[in-house]
């Protein structure tokens, strides 16, 4: 059913989602918190982002019946776990930033 080069290739994309999310927040941190003038835009982008990528994570799994029509939508739920897990980079990232100003 599955190969051991697919598996891998979704762990893969599951470690690069989750670290690019994580660079990321501590790059728009570091940089819009630098100067302080796109701070209201950035974090309703950032969250409109985050709030669009929770629907489709929670919502349209419910939808669709993955189950049955499994390998119809592969490369769909490849794409949902990788946004998914750049988000939760996201959060884990913004996380740490918050630890570190509290430090």
């Amino acid at each position: 059913m599955f190969s051991k080069w697919q598996t891998l290739f979704e762990i893969f994309l599951n470690v690069v989602g989750i670290l690019l999310g994580f660079f990321l927040s501590v790059t728009l941190s570091a940089i819009l918190g630098q100067t302080g003038d796109w701070v209201i835009l950035s974090s309703g982008i950032l969250t409109a982002f985050l709030e669009i990528c929770s629907f489709f994570v929670y919502n349209l799994k419910k939808k669709f019946n993955f189950v049955e029509n499994f390998n119809k939508y592969k490369e769909f739920i490849l794409i949902v776990n990788f946004f998914n897990n750049l988000k939760i980079g996201v959060f884990y990232g913004f996380f740490v930033e918050a630890f570190k100003l509290g430090s």
